[in-house]
């Protein structure tokens, strides 16, 4: 069984051309609630720029079985995305021209 690190190590990042886009996340077999949480790399929820400036789309209450849709639109530049209620590494977005 791979840790994050090693999960991180091996993955490739998602390669996107700007626009709106809607990531649909499901919690097909953990038997506890799980989240998404996308934005853009680098972003500090603590820093209120941060949350007026940068893109910043989460949520939860993906119970065993839930499907949740999140629409955000991306820009060219690189985000991040995780579960925030999980141990799970943040996995790159670029998005460029």
């Amino acid at each position: 069984q791979q840790s994050g690190a090693d999960r991180l190590a091996t993955a490739e990042a998602l390669r996107l051309s700007p626009g709106d886009y809607v990531f649909r996340v499901s919690n097909k077999s953990v038997p506890y609630e799980l989240g998404f949480w996308l934005r853009t790399a680098g972003f500090d929820w603590r820093n209120p720029l941060h949350r007026l400036n940068m893109t910043n789309v989460s949520g939860g209450g993906l119970t065993e079985g839930a499907t949740k849709d999140y629409a955000v639109t991306l820009k060219p530049g690189e985000y991040v995305y995780s579960c925030p209620l999980n141990p799970t590494p943040d996995y790159r977005i670029i998005v460029g021209e």
